[in-house]
């Protein structure tokens, strides 16, 4: 039998990928079951228990453990937060046209995540916490920040906003959200106000109108 090379998985590894996504999948079930609870609720026992697996298919997986596996569920949070917001942005208009309404879109993505008691607090407040994002950016900071500093770019092309203040300004930005996210996944009924806020500050930027 000829040697495997043309790069297709065996079945034993579609197997693994799929076993290890069920787990991850079974920890954002605890999450979101737990609720805005204290992530210490979603235990080892709690995360099987929703998918009816077995403490030795975790660590085989998931070496690491309990902290392992749910890194791994935080970033597929993160990677969905960012894929919804670009969705949200892309349909915003081309790229150098609307950049104003391309970065409220990803805030209108984030605190509709924020929103969400169980995905939404392990997102903005627990996970950070959990797993030492509180001082730096994870995946999703760092995917807001490039992506407004490209659209704020776009805006010091078209003479709107000068160049030296791209990076400031995305810095600026991107924190702001950050916070915004928090605040609403603590408390989700400010989500509209704050929403409506950087939808006003962004707005502002090159005087362009603000979405309703």
């Amino acid at each position: 039998m000829a040697a495997k090379n043309d790069g297709r998985l065996s079945l034993r590894e579609r197997r693994q990928i799929r076993t290890r996504n069920d787990l991850i999948e079974s920890a954002l079930a605890a999450i979101a079951r737990a609720g805005a609870e204290d992530l210490a609720a979603v235990t080892v026992d709690r995360i099987l228990s929703e998918g009816g697996m077995a403490r030795a298919t975790l660590y085989s997986h998931f070496p690491g453990g309990r902290e392992e596996l749910l890194a791994a569920a935080y970033q597929q949070v993160a990677h969905q937060f960012l894929d919804h917001a670009r969705e949200y942005a892309g349909s915003r208009g081309i790229a150098g046209e609307n950049w104003t309404l391309r970065i409220q879109a990803y805030a209108e993505a984030l605190l509709e995540l924020a929103g969400d008691p169980g995905p939404g607090y392990f997102y903005n407040v627990s996970g950070p916490q959990l797993l030492g994002f509180s001082k730096e950016r994870g995946i999703g900071s760092s995917g807001v920040f490039s992506a407004f500093r490209a659209e704020l770019e776009l805006g010091a092309g078209q003479g709107q906003i000068p160049v030296e203040s791209v990076e400031p300004l995305a810095v600026l930005l991107a924190g702001s959200l950050r916070d915004a996210g928090i605040e609403t996944a603590l408390h989700p009924e400010k989500a509209g106000q704050l929403l409506s806020s950087f939808r006003f500050l962004v707005g502002r930027l090159a005087g362009c109108p603000v979405t309703t």
